[in-house]
């Protein structure tokens, strides 16, 4: 839960509210830069284009409660930029740079992770949002502006999607 007084604090222009701020939501925005980008060096660059552009906008979120939301969105959207760059090379390291999965051997995430990566882009967004960051389909609405229905069906279209891929290791978009 986000402090609302830092937030408001941040927003009116205290630096050391909005330092704070940003060294608690540090792992989460790093976490949700990593799961789009596989590798450190990109996430690490994503977080710090992030934080200079929370920085430099805090004054216009206009809802204090939704800082998190806000600020991931901001992470998603510089994520998605960079992969959208025409020379991108995406590259993997070792998935012990993001937490472990209790109960799932390595290779099944790595499988999960592969089939996420082959997720269309909208797809991936809920997935992430839902599954690594638990978030409330309600939430993620709000993130991606679109109506809670929307929000579910795609949840019900990338499971689908991801169920077909890890059974027979591709995705039959027919269904």
């Amino acid at each position: 839960m986000v402090d609302v007084i830092e937030v408001k604090a941040a927003i009116k222009g205290d630096r050391q509210a909005l330092e704070t701020l940003l060294k608690d939501h540090y792992q989460q925005l790093y976490k949700t830069a990593f799961l789009y980008v596989k590798n450190e060096a990109d996430a690490l660059d994503i977080v710090q284009d992030s934080v200079i552009k929370i920085m430099t906008k805090i004054d216009s979120l206009s809802q204090p409660a939704f800082f998190t939301t806000w600020a991931v969105r901001i992470v998603i959207h510089t994520s998605l930029d960079l992969l959208r760059r025409p020379s991108r090379q995406v590259l993997t390291e070792p998935l012990e740079h993001v937490e472990a999965r209790q109960g799932l051997s390595e290779d099944s995430r790595l499988d999960i992770y592969a089939g996420i990566a082959k997720l269309p882009e909208d797809l991936q967004e809920v997935t992430v949002l839902h599954y690594f960051h638990g978030r409330k389909v309600r939430e993620i609405s709000l993130i991606t502006e679109e109506p809670v229905g929307t929000t579910k069906y795609k949840l019900h279209q990338a499971r689908g999607l991801l169920r077909d891929y890890l059974e027979g290791g591709e995705f039959h978009e027919d269904e």
